[in-house]
């Protein structure tokens, strides 16, 4: 799948579409096909390193959390939505 990610901190991180596996998922979590996608300042402060004492990044990280799309998975605990 393709996702915009960093690599790491900095004034200017460096910001990339790169192609990274379809993750697996957790009994809670679902899978999201994103047909739209938005960055807002809290994203741009993140990889400057802004929140970096309280939010902890495996980098490479992937950006973003505003999106829109269609569930394709939901894990076995999850009850509120279903796939399509």
């Amino acid at each position: 799948m393709k996702a915009l990610t960093f690599e790491s901190y900095g004034k200017s991180p460096e910001i990339a579409i790169t192609h990274v596996p379809l993750p697996t998922i957790k009994p809670d979590e679902l899978l999201v096909e994103v047909h739209a996608a938005g960055l807002n300042p809290i994203d741009n402060m993140i990889t400057t390193g802004t929140f970096k004492a309280v939010l902890k990044y495996e980098l490479p990280a992937i950006m973003g959390s505003d999106l829109s799309g269609v569930v394709i998975a939901v894990g076995k605990a999850v009850t509120r939505f279903k796939a399509g």
